[in-house]
């Protein structure tokens, strides 16, 4: 196994910072090993995992603890507590401060010795202690799968002509972006960004500085060799310098303007963005050849369009340092690693969920599990069946009528094949028919969610008080990132949410999925992050491109009607085309888009 890299104190490339929970995230981690110390690995079901723990881990559960005091949850609040918050309670909690949201389990742990990721600080193979790895926010990291890996693949070998990340275990941290972004993470290193551009409507691949030094190393610095950029010796830094092409002694062919670049000056490497295309480049050096003026005579202007990449991190680092490990793991190993943090995550989720339903005030009301077919949903409904043993519930599956046609399908064949007692709530034409009265729903304008879903959840239970275990997760967006652990809802009449997962990440949610060995909806290796409506306008406009390539029949009919809006509103194709069509009012990322796309967002209409 290579060593481990140098750490890059004053880069950006350093995601090795102490977030702000660390400490009482380490607290909590070693809380969860202690009381999973005991535990044996297998696949018994989480109800039956007697060595899973005790449900003192930092998670919170719903039952007594063993001084007799009520147990209190993560939010502060008892288990008699929970379902009894006044408005005003419900209202001073869900304000909590500041208006950013900052989640205190910003990390994981890296076993070395196994080389995988561990949810929790020791490794449950091999025993050792586990390097922290702090995420960037909001951190809610997952496992690469399926066509994650292709993609990645694809990015690799058009631009390097190799891919060093080949069957390694990848996980994918979605950070801030103006569409879908991701960090891609190796051996407990962040090697490179995924992020979609709105303007070519395709992924960008960009490495990190340790992403770049991967290629510097046998056997793919021979298949990269046509990216690496030669600057000779300079006596300033470079590291975030535009350079100009006088300092450029090679620039492969093929290269094109905004990819990214390996460089090489000295005994420095790193990695840059181009500025030119390879034959701009050729030209402007042509052309300034013949003149008898230095660079440092001449304009600013000059300079500036002379300027030919810009040097994004750049170290002397010896790149042998950054190999990744020959170590590749199945997932199989990965799960044997966290079994003990699993079981007693799940022991906790179960204990909240018998002790909401076990409320006085609640033992008579029926309980459903809301089962959208997605991931977050499978478990909850997996850990409802392993709790509630004497208790009878129902899965509901709201139908919206734009579901994806796997979803409603493996919805259904997923309950018959476990002989869960299984509801549809279906929506029908609603949407549709709806659709021909007024304008689409928009991200700021949203009407869709109460035609499709609340109009069947009303009609469920008919106002009658019941229970609804429920898969939200507090790491999905800012609108959930203050859920409590038990909450009323107020568009459905009658019905209190139960959220058992709430604190759980999807690194946790899908080592969870693969220790039960429980079967998913294949749209999640198909590359779609999350399960929801097929055009939805708050999903990213990548996964709307996805969907257009799975399911062109859908795309169809959906871009059909829009073309038609196009028209009435007299907006052009590029406008429906690059996703405007998401929004009612433009935020300053899209009116941008729009002045580099030279596309016009006046109307005729708005002129008159």
């Amino acid at each position: 196994m290579a060593k481990r890299p140098p750490t890059q104190k004053n880069s950006k490339d350093n995601y090795r910072v102490k977030g702000r929970g660390e400490q009482k995230g380490l607290k909590a981690g070693r809380d969860v090993q202690k009381n999973a110390r005991g535990s044996s690995a297998g696949n018994s079901g989480a109800g039956n995992s007697s060595s899973a723990g005790n449900s003192g881990s930092s998670r919170g559960g719903g039952n007594r603890s063993g001084d007799g005091k009520q147990k209190r949850y993560s939010d502060g609040y008892s288990a008699k507590e929970l379902g009894k918050l006044s408005e005003s309670r419900k209202t001073d909690f869900k304000k909590g401060g500041s208006n950013r949201v900052h989640y205190d389990n910003d990390f994981i742990y890296w076993c070395r010795e196994c080389n995988v990721p561990l949810i929790g600080e020791i490794c449950g193979v091999c025993g050792s202690t586990g390097d922290k790895i702090t995420l960037s926010q909001p951190a809610d990291v997952r496992f690469a799968q399926g066509y994650d890996y292709e993609l990645i693949e694809k990015h690799m070998l058009n631009l390097f002509s190799c891919n060093p990340l080949k069957d390694h275990v990848l996980l994918l941290n979605k950070i801030p972006g103006d569409d879908q972004t991701m960090e891609i993470i190796a051996d407990g290193r962040v090697v490179g960004t995924l992020r979609f551009d709105l303007k070519i409507l395709d992924f960008v691949f960009e490495p990190t500085l340790e992403g770049s030094k991967l290629f510097f190393n046998e056997p793919f610095s021979f298949a990269s060799a046509g990216r690496v950029v030669k600057i000779g010796k300079v006596k300033t830094h470079l590291n975030g310098k535009n350079v100009t092409y006088d300092l450029v002694e090679e620039y492969p062919a093929g290269i094109k303007k905004g990819e990214p670049v390996l460089i090489v000056s000295g005994n420095l490497t790193g990695y840059g963005i181009a500025h030119a295309d390879s034959e701009e480049f050729y030209r402007v050096k042509k052309e300034n050849e013949s003149e008898a003026a230095v660079m440092s005579t001449k304009s600013d202007a000059e300079i500036k369009a002379a300027q030919i990449l810009k040097v994004k991190n750049i170290t002397s680092d010896d790149s042998a340092l950054f190999l990744l490990s020959d170590k590749k793991p199945s997932m199989e190993d990965v799960v044997a690693a966290n079994v003990n943090y699993i079981k007693a995550l799940g022991k906790d989720a179960m204990n909240t969920i018998k002790g909401a339903v076990n409320l006085k005030d609640n033992k008579d009301k029926p309980v459903f599990v809301s089962f959208s077919g997605g991931k977050d949903s499978l478990v909850v409904l997996d850990l409802a069946a392993s709790a509630l043993v004497h208790r009878p519930f129902t899965a509901v599956f709201l139908n919206t009528g734009i579901d994806y046609p796997e979803t409603v399908e493996f919805a259904k064949t997923h309950c018959e094949s476990r002989n869960i007692p299984f509801k549809e709530m279906s929506a029908g034409d609603d949407f549709w028919k709806t659709l021909k009265v007024q304008d689409h729903p928009t991200k700021d304008s949203r009407w869709c969610c109460k035609v499709c879903k609340l109009n069947s959840s009303n009609r469920l239970a008919d106002g009658v008080p019941h229970l609804s275990l429920d898969g939200k997760r507090r790491q999905e967006s800012f609108m959930r990132s203050r859920i409590p652990t038990m909450d009323t809802n107020p568009n459905v009449e009658g019905q209190l949410n139960i959220f058992p997962i709430r604190d759980w990440r999807a690194i946790e949610v899908w080592l969870y999925i693969h220790w039960r060995k429980l079967p998913y909806n294949v749209l999640y290796d198909k590359g779609m992050e999350r399960i929801g409506c097929w055009m939805c306008p708050a999903a990213f406009q990548a996964e709307y491109e996805r969907m257009r390539e799975i399911h062109p029949e859908l795309a169809e009919r959906w871009e059909t009607y829009l073309a038609g809006w196009a028209k009435k509103e007299e907006v052009s194709e590029e406008y429906i085309r690059h996703g405007f069509w998401r929004w009612e009012q433009l935020p300053p990322k899209m009116i941008k888009l729009a002045d580099e796309l030279k596309i016009d967002l006046r109307r005729e209409s708005d002129e008159l």
